[in-house]
């Protein structure tokens, strides 16, 4: 009863040799970042990486004289807005404001407020503190 098979008999296809033939290499993309030159559009992830990078920095904040009265009168120190700026996030934009430079809003539950900064990034180097609520 036992009659011989006509076919040969493959062996068995291992899983693991079947996935590795067939798989493709991930080759990551790299660009540079951020730009030398500033973009044509920017994207809210792209716009809070960098503000996060350069705000690590303070020396990089720069809170002009209009920021600097508004923060005055509504008794919001220097260490709240650094601290807004280097771990806030963005809540309005990233828009071209008038100066032609990204700006941004962002906000931070700091030191017990809710802080506001108005932020306008100087290609690539500077963050401009425009207004702080």
């Amino acid at each position: 009863m036992n009659e011989p098979d006509d076919k040969p008999k493959r062996p068995p296809k291992r899983v693991a040799e079947h996935k590795a033939r067939h798989s493709a290499e991930v080759v990551p993309i790299r660009r540079a970042f951020p730009p030398a030159e500033q973009p044509d559009r920017l994207n809210e992830a792209d716009a809070l990486k960098l503000i996060h990078m350069l705000a690590a920095d303070s020396n990089n904040i720069v809170v002009i004289k209009h920021a600097q009265k508004r923060r005055a009168q509504r008794n919001i120190t220097r260490p709240q807005i650094e601290r807004c700026i280097q771990k806030g996030s963005i809540t309005e934009g990233p828009f071209i404001n008038a100066k032609g430079n990204w700006q941004v809003n962002l906000s931070r539950f700091t030191a017990g407020e809710q802080i506001t900064c108005v932020v306008a990034i100087d290609w690539p180097a500077r963050l401009i503190v425009v207004t702080t609520f």
